[in-house]
């Protein structure tokens, strides 16, 4: 019998194992607030679709910004 897992479960296996001490880091999304395991300590977005909303979010609110001056 073999297991295949995806990286994500894998991920959330070691975290449950190990916590963060093992190059496994359990974040909260930036744009879409699901909780998501990193391979980097610095990750903020589970996804690249997340990190392009927030980028496009942070272009609007600039714009914003700058219209009203």
């Amino acid at each position: 019998m073999s297991l295949f897992l995806s990286d994500q479960t894998f991920l959330a296996m070691v975290w449950h194992r190990h916590g963060d001490s093992r190059a496994c880091y359990r974040r909260f999304c930036g744009a879409c607030s699901l909780p998501f395991f990193a391979f980097r300590p610095e990750a903020r977005y589970c996804r690249a679709a997340c990190r392009q909303r927030a980028y496009r979010r942070r272009l609007r609110a600039r714009r914003l910004t700058l219209a009203r001056v």
